[in-house]
């Protein structure tokens, strides 16, 4: 969805993440997004789009989603930390 509203694939999204941070990724590919949605007609759901953003972004950082589905099964369940001993 972020892709095709801004016109590349993930592999320019991640490019663009790594360039200029996930913060500024977010603010612009929300903006980016939500104008496309109410050119479309969607304002509706043009509203809700920062936290679909914030959710992809989120899949797009592999290595965090590792780290917190290892921290899930850990020694210490949830802590923020991946306890290894």
């Amino acid at each position: 969805m972020i892709g095709f509203a801004v016109g590349g694939g993930v592999g320019v999204i991640q490019s663009f993440i790594i360039k200029k941070g996930k913060a500024e990724a977010k603010r612009v590919f929300t903006k980016t997004v939500s104008s496309r949605l109410k050119a479309w007609g969607a304002k509706k759901l043009a509203v809700s789009i920062g936290v679909a953003v914030a959710i992809a972004l989120n899949y797009l950082d592999i290595g965090t989603q590792i780290a917190k589905q290892l921290d899930k099964r850990d020694k210490r369940p949830n802590n923020g930390w991946v306890d290894i001993y």
